[in-house]
């Protein structure tokens, strides 16, 4: 099935893809679909016809962190042949390749030093992430470098990447001893600046801030993986990779169409990783946001299902609808936070994962305490109110 065919999936009956979607959306979709085989790219040539507004189309790849792949496949349509668009994608192309080359020796450089003091670490995303999905640099945007230590090595990793010239920039420098307590038990990472580099990294002791999501990965499980002639960095294996990308992608929403492109890139890579997929999230009892993202995976890039698919619970379906929502719901290159109640649908969304008991505590402790260690009552119940959402309340950046 071509990305985009008219289909009825998720509780969403009489509503087709087709009918939501913006020609430029349509355009980002074949764009994103991998490989540019010959079939991909008849379609992409096919969808440039109907291109109507370069500038939106433009914003789009920007909102969804896809201008490498973008830029790809505006060079294959002769109808964009020296316009501004190829112009400014092609610079933002390369501006992306030499960033994904420096942050892969940043990368390098500090595994390298973590590994001098004897604390095991495992490379999340970033660069290893796009080489296995897309096998080459330049086509995906990572933000950040993600790190994974053990809980118990965490200081030590802090002062490792200090001597090494970053500087922990969250919790801020000046967080008291009970915030970075707090900061501890209900989050998952430390964010750090360096000081002559844009890029970041993002020290995280577990995946997710709940710790019923994938809490047993650990940095030991680590697999080496070859990134360029003579040069390893250690990566989850992949069949808990591709469920962390799941989970990570539910987490937000599917918000940003990077995410699943990569989870549909995956799905065609390996005609057994739907399976392994569904298979790995019952064994964890988060069935229900795999089943919903491989449903959206399928919706929007025809990728195939598990062999042996149940149909989908109200709650995969509700997983689905609000992904839905979150991803085609405005397709003007306005972010997430930046829409109506829709930061609403994304948290709440999160009870649904998961029908433990022990999920919904964490959940709701994060919600109500992950930064308000030593504030008092008050804050908590502006915690309360942001867990909501509402439009009328300050907006407050996705986490």
């Amino acid at each position: 099935m071509a990305p985009g065919t008219a289909r009825d999936l998720g509780g969403l009956r009489g509503v087709t893809v087709r009918s939501l979607l913006r020609a430029e959306f349509t355009f980002l979709l074949r764009a994103t679909t991998w490989p540019h085989d010959a079939a991909a790219i008849a379609a992409i040539r096919a969808a440039a016809k109907d291109v109507t507004d370069p500038d939106l189309l433009m914003a789009l790849s920007r909102r969804h962190h896809v201008t490498g792949l973008v830029a790809r496949a505006v060079g294959h349509c002769d109808r964009f042949a020296g316009s501004r668009l190829r112009r400014d994608l092609q610079a933002e192309a390369m501006a992306l390749a030499e960033e994904q080359f420096r942050q892969l020796m940043q990368t390098h450089h500090a595994v390298a030093a973590l590994r001098d003091q004897g604390i095991s670490v495992a490379v999340l995303k970033g660069v290893p992430a796009a080489l296995a999905v897309y096998g080459e640099v330049g086509v995906r945007r990572s933000v950040n470098i993600d790190l994974l230590v053990g809980r118990d090595h965490v200081d030590r990793a802090r002062g490792v990447l200090e001597r090494i010239g970053y500087a922990r920039s969250a919790p801020p420098p000046g967080a008291t001893a009970h915030e970075l307590q707090g900061s501890r038990r209900y989050g998952k990472d430390w964010g750090f600046d360096h000081f002559h580099s844009d890029t970041g990294i993002e020290l995280h002791w577990r995946l997710f801030q709940n710790p019923r999501l994938l809490g047993c990965v650990d940095a030991g499980d680590a697999q080496a993986r070859t990134v360029a002639p003579g040069l390893s960095l250690p990566v989850l294996p992949p069949h808990v990779t591709a469920l962390y990308l799941v989970l990570h992608g539910a987490e937000h929403a599917w918000s940003r169409l990077k995410w699943l492109a990569d989870l549909a890139a995956l799905l065609r890579q390996d005609t057994h990783m739907p399976g392994r997929i569904a298979a790995a999230a019952a064994a964890q009892g988060l069935a229900q946001p795999a089943m919903a993202a491989l449903l959206l995976s399928r919706e929007l890039y025809g990728t195939p299902m598990p062999e042996e698919t149940a149909m989908p619970g109200w709650r995969a379906r509700a997983l689905h609808a609000v992904a839905r929502a979150s991803l085609l719901g405005a397709q003007d290159g306005a972010e997430l936070e930046d829409c109506a109640t829709a930061t609403t649908r994304k948290n709440l969304s999160h009870y649904l994962f998961s029908r433990d008991p022990r999920f919904w505590w964490h959940e709701l402790a994060y919600d109500l305490f992950h930064d308000a260690a030593g504030r008092g009552l008050r804050h908590i119940a502006q915690r309360m109110l942001n867990v909501l959402r509402l439009p009328a309340a300050a907006k407050v950046s996705p986490r």
